[in-house]
């Protein structure tokens, strides 16, 4: 029975893997932001004519990046990283959690199961990675 119920918790892992707990709106917003603040800070700064042009693309859909209204594709992540002199990834919010990384209270567990055994059940699934965080000022 425990054996089916671990097999049946890693389908579930996989399903959940897909789901990212980013919002995609304000992933863009966040990226629009930093491109505009950036294309300011540069030296010499840079109008947003003069960077839509060394991206390739109008000085409208550079506009509406900046603002979040319209989404970025990688390939124009790697051309502004290049043109504002920043890696690509530092246009990238961190993520919050490893999302194949559940915490132990979202796992389904028999009822039979203590704790401490449920504990164990989530570090042999996922990893060592799991184990709960301590309170800061208690003991360790």
């Amino acid at each position: 029975m425990l054996y089916k119920h671990i097999v049946l918790l890693i389908d579930k892992r996989e399903l959940s893997a897909d789901k990212h707990s980013m919002n995609p709106e304000s992933l863009y917003r966040h990226i629009g932001a930093l491109i505009r603040e950036r294309r300011k800070k540069v030296d010499p700064p840079l109008t947003q004519d003069k960077l839509a042009k060394r991206v390739g693309m109008s000085r409208a859909a550079l506009a509406n990046i900046e603002t979040g209204r319209q989404n970025v594709f990688v390939h124009q992540l790697y051309a502004f990283a290049e043109a504002l002199e920043l890696m690509p990834e530092a246009f990238l919010l961190p993520m919050k959690r490893d999302p194949l990384t559940p915490e132990t209270s979202e796992l389904e567990f028999s009822d039979d199961l203590k704790p401490r055994q449920k504990e164990q059940i989530a570090r042999l699934l996922f990893g060592a990675t799991n184990e709960p965080q301590r309170k800061k000022g208690g003991s360790q």
